[in-house]
């Protein structure tokens, strides 16, 4: 018997417009993968090592009032190491001393963190919730020390859900390292 789409993977908006657009069962098919099905809450085999092998990545943050924020994230590959299928963590390096990401993940501790390998036209869509490591001595032990060295600060996101984003109209192209 098919499972139904529902709060374990979609919000009652999402189920709504997958309703009135009529692509439920396209929405089906994409997290009803073969070896974890429906298992959107940790990463699928082969996510650690694309994720681990992505040079930049995109976060959405927003604050308390729900104003977002998208931001690019880069410094190359192993940027983000993968502790385990549930959770992973991150460097925030200094930038133009501005705070938007993260002001918003002091006062609104989700996440959405997208990876995007255009070569391979692939995507990897994770949100969570993060919490904000700024002990030298805890960010030396979560991430690469190459990375942990120049962080302000160490991102780590529990995973709440996690799944191939759609690359329909993801053009391949050649990307620049």
């Amino acid at each position: 018997m098919d499972k139904p789409l529902n709060s374990e993977n979609f919000s009652t908006g999402q189920v709504a417009a997958q309703a009135r657009y009529q692509t439920t069962q396209m929405a089906k098919s994409l997290i009803d993968y073969p070896n974890n099905p429906n298992d959107t809450t940790r990463l699928w085999p082969g996510f650690k090592e694309f994720i681990e092998a992505c040079p930049y990545f995109f976060i959405s943050t927003s604050n308390a009032a729900g104003q977002c924020n998208c931001n690019f994230r880069g410094g190359g590959r192993g940027i983000v190491t993968v502790i385990d299928d549930k959770t992973l963590a991150f460097p925030d390096y200094a930038g133009n001393g501005l705070l938007h990401s993260t002001g918003d993940m002091i006062e609104n501790s989700h996440i959405g963190i997208l990876f995007i390998n255009f070569r391979h036209q692939q995507r990897i869509k994770v949100n969570g919730t993060l919490e904000i490591i700024d002990s030298q001595e805890q960010m030396a032990l979560l991430i690469d020390p190459q990375h942990a060295r120049h962080a302000q600060r160490i991102i780590k996101v529990t995973i709440e859900y996690a799944v191939l984003n759609c690359a329909r109209f993801l053009n391949a192209m050649e990307e620049e390292l």
